[in-house]
């Protein structure tokens, strides 16, 4: 009887291993699904038309502007921040804090044919002649627009191809029926030529030929697969011409300030936002429970199959074994640190000895990465294990590009985050993916 019940609960635990290996197929379909990469054309849902209006004492407008901006944020998340220039809300920002009988207005506008738009806060500026950079708060999170991913800045390469997403002014000269909406979102490409120091500013950008004009100021600049590598900023004219009836040509070289000052602020401001790669440990962690149950459903159901001993014998082997203590199960586990992908996947590393830690600083760390790999600080991040409290310590130390629990939440920097066993956790994005654990 006693051999029964071992022959049929291995063949439950097989039904259930290979329902775990069914689900976890579901959730990888789910996941390669949310982290497809999108087209040039499809990142235009992130995109809005931004304007921006002074008003004196009176309220009378004195001033108006208009650009592009467009949402961050976490995937599949309604949105409420937006990115656009600092030069795109200036009259509106700066004038009034000069003199507070001005009164400045920045509005969103989702959809200009349905008179669709939201006054936002401006939470973040600086100008033109500093970072050229503002970041606008809505009243409500909205789903009308979708956060675009962003690319660090040391992966793109001259010769690229680029694109720039936004509303030039001169594309509504001859159009008709202007909406202000995603499809009067205008695609202009070109390649990188080089990364510079812009003269007369605080920021780095990438020149490019790709076009732009008054009116694509603060919109998204993006690669083929619709992540944001740049904020489209300025281009360089030409005046022919006298002076009384010059004429102003436009040169093809054009600057969009690079993601990665984008990517400080945003760390600086604690917003949320998404790095390209981010939300594939859905993937990776699916793909290696639903593998593992695979191989486990396997084998209780050969061991299953096995015929049970006789009862005779079941009988000798209770006799034979009745008095002998029960084998008692492992003691004094390890605490480890081991890496689940890149550079270090499959390496364990003992964390009974104290803390390690990671980055690309060869004096400082414990794991170290190549001085070329992108998104890797000096001193990334530094993992110990309390014994007192049987947990693991993790610590991001002011990294630039962040560290990432599993589940895609980014840590502040210096504030020590417990996991347990099995928990993973990531720097810049899921190249480099560790777990912790026990062995």
């Amino acid at each position: 009887m006693e051999a029964k019940k071992k022959t049929s609960a291995k063949k439950v635990l097989a039904i259930v291993m290979f329902c775990v290996v069914a689900l976890s197929c579901v959730l990888c379909g789910i996941a390669a699904v949310g982290t497809m990469s999108m087209t040039p054309a499809q990142a235009r849902n992130g995109v809005a038309y931004v304007e921006q209006v002074l008003y004196d004492a009176s309220g009378s407008p004195v001033a108006a502007g208009s650009g592009t901006c467009w949402a961050v944020g976490k995937p599949g998340e309604p949105v409420e921040y937006f990115i656009t220039n600092g030069h795109v809300v200036q009259y509106a920002y700066v004038i009034p804090k000069q003199d507070p009988s001005y009164r400045g207005n920045v509005t969103v506008v989702y959809s200009g044919a349905e008179n669709d738009f939201v006054d936002a806060q401006i939470v973040y500026y600086s100008g033109p002649s500093e970072k050229d950079i503002a970041i606008l708060k809505v009243p409500s999170p909205t789903d009308k627009r979708i956060p675009l991913s962003l690319r660090p800045s040391d992966t793109v390469q001259p010769g690229e191809t680029a694109y720039a997403l936004g509303f030039p002014g001169v594309s509504d000269t001859l159009a008709e029926n202007i909406r202000y909406d995603v499809e009067d979102v205008t695609i202009t490409d070109g390649i990188i030529s080089k990364r510079v120091s812009v003269t007369g500013t605080e920021y780095e950008a990438f020149q490019m030929n790709v076009d732009i004009n008054p009116g694509n100021s603060g919109g998204p600049l993006v690669d083929a697969a619709g992540n944001v590598i740049g904020v489209n900023t300025s281009g360089l004219v030409t005046q022919i011409g006298s002076t009384e009836q010059s004429v102003e040509i436009g040169t093809s070289v054009n600057y969009a300030s690079v993601a990665d000052q984008l990517i400080r602020i945003l760390d600086e401001e604690r917003i949320e936002y998404t790095l390209v790669g981010e939300g594939n440990w859905m993937l990776y962690t699916f793909g290696a429970v639903g593998s593992v149950a695979l191989i486990l459903g396997i084998v209780f159901l050969i061991a299953g199959r096995k015929n049970a001993p006789s009862a005779a014998a079941a009988g000798a082997a209770g006799g034979s074994s009745a008095g002998k203590p029960a084998k008692s199960s492992p003691a004094g586990r390890k605490p480890v640190l081991r890496g689940v992908t890149g550079r270090y996947a499959g390496q364990s590393f003992d964390l009974s000895k104290g803390k390690v830690t990671l980055g690309r600083d060869p004096n400082r760390c414990n794991i170290v990465f190549d001085k070329n790999t992108p998104g890797i600080s000096g001193t990334h991040c530094e993992v110990s294990y309390d014994a007192n409290n049987d947990c693991f310590l993790l610590t991001d130390n002011g990294s630039t590009y962040g560290t990432f629990l599993g589940n895609g939440k980014k840590l502040p920097a210096s504030v020590p985050e417990k996991l347990a066993a099995g928990d993973t956790f990531y720097l810049c994005d899921n190249a480099n993916r560790f777990l912790v654990a026990k062995e």
